[in-house]
């Protein structure tokens, strides 16, 4: 599978949590944007012309921002460049503040069949207290347009906020669930450096609180019918994300715009590109390519795919690798910790238990 990401840099306002890349600018030149994005996927198609798109994903930032004429004139000269799936997903993230029924239509027209609302609380307090510019009720407004415009609809919510309950997260996570979407993305908060929230000297909640609530989102999504198919993705089988999926398993991907990445095979080699983290390097053409040595590439599908509820595939392993990832693991560490019920290894491959998932660093750390 080949995912084109498209990284749209700003937004109305910074979330105080936000590590990713972003900017609030004064104004947009989108013409030169615009430019500079089919630019950058020209020069992509020349170099992997062979490539077939499954999977478009605008991320940000906030890409509900950007013009419509943009959007639909890059998803055209996607499917100009390369050949595309007769499935073809194409994902949009979108803040309840910046959408409306009339974009949310215009955006439909335009090719995106799966939109991911930031949502990240049901509760007016800590909608405050995670910066967020709309309210609880705004945020049911668009989701319950959203539904009846998409098949394919996603929430964003973030738990594990300073002084959450159980109680409180069972309360809200239900009222969610309730909405009966195909798709939750179920974030713990974690206080990055270079965020507003880490120069405050914010603190994550307690670890083992922390653990608590996850098993207790992992217990209503099962539940709901939506588990989890990755540490923080809930789902229907079957309408789990694609382009994410890309990430996590032995898919590959080119990032456009500031800051995305990419990762990608030619010529037997594995490539992994990143753009800078600066508007004007951008613009200017500055391009990070480096090219992964086998160990640095199986560290990344190992770490990523144990995140996963299919965890390493045995076969797709194999055919990336011509060699079964028994060959590059520690297997009497894998023994041990499928003793443990942490691990669950069988024909299919090796993946990790509900368990296994709260200690996955120290799981990683000891098979490598």
């Amino acid at each position: 599978m080949f995912g084109v990401y498209i990284h749209w840099p700003f937004c109305k306002s910074k979330c105080p949590y936000c590590d990713f890349f972003s900017q609030v600018p004064k104004s947009i030149e989108f013409d030169i944007w615009k430019k500079a994005y089919l630019n950058e996927l020209e020069n992509y198609a020349e170099i992997l012309p062979e490539k077939k798109v499954s999977s478009i994903f605008f991320g940000g930032g906030t890409p509900s921002l950007m013009p419509i004429s943009v959007m639909s004139e890059l998803i055209e000269k996607i499917k100009s460049l390369w050949q595309t799936s007769d499935n073809l997903e194409i994902s949009m993230e979108g803040n309840p503040s910046s959408l409306s029924v009339e974009k949310l239509e215009q955006f439909k027209n335009t090719g995106i069949n799966r939109i991911s609302i930031g949502v990240q609380s049901l509760n007016e307090l800590d909608l405050k207290f995670l910066g967020r510019l709309h309210t609880v009720q705004q945020a049911v407004d668009i989701v319950e347009s959203a539904k009846k415009l998409f098949q394919n609809v996603s929430m964003d919510l973030i738990y594990a906020r300073p002084n959450q309950t159980e109680i409180q997260w069972e309360k809200e996570l239900s009222t969610a669930l309730s909405f009966n979407l195909p798709h939750y993305s179920l974030y713990q908060l974690t206080i990055e450096e270079g965020t507003f929230f880490h120069r405050k000297g914010i603190q994550q909640m307690p670890e083992q609180q922390a653990k608590d609530l996850f098993l207790l989102t992992e217990e209503l999504t099962q539940k709901a019918g939506v588990p989890r198919y990755e540490v923080s993705n809930h789902a229907r089988p079957g309408l789990e994300c694609r382009h994410n999926c890309l990430y996590w398993s032995t898919g590959e991907w080119i990032g456009i715009g500031p800051a995305a990445h990419g990762r990608y095979t030619q010529n037997n080699r594995f490539y992994a590109d990143e753009n800078p983290k600066s508007l004007s390097d951008y613009l200017n053409h500055i391009k990070n390519v480096d090219i992964l040595n086998l160990d640095d590439k199986i560290l990344e599908i190992v770490m990523m795919a144990l995140r996963t509820k299919w965890g390493i595939v045995a076969a797709d392993f194999k055919t990336t690798f011509n060699r079964p990832y028994s060959a590059f693991l520690n297997n009497k560490k894998i023994a041990d910790f499928c003793a443990d019920d942490m691990l669950i290894e069988d024909e299919l491959g090796l993946r990790t238990t509900t368990q296994g998932l709260l200690i996955l660093d120290y799981i990683l750390s000891e098979i490598f």
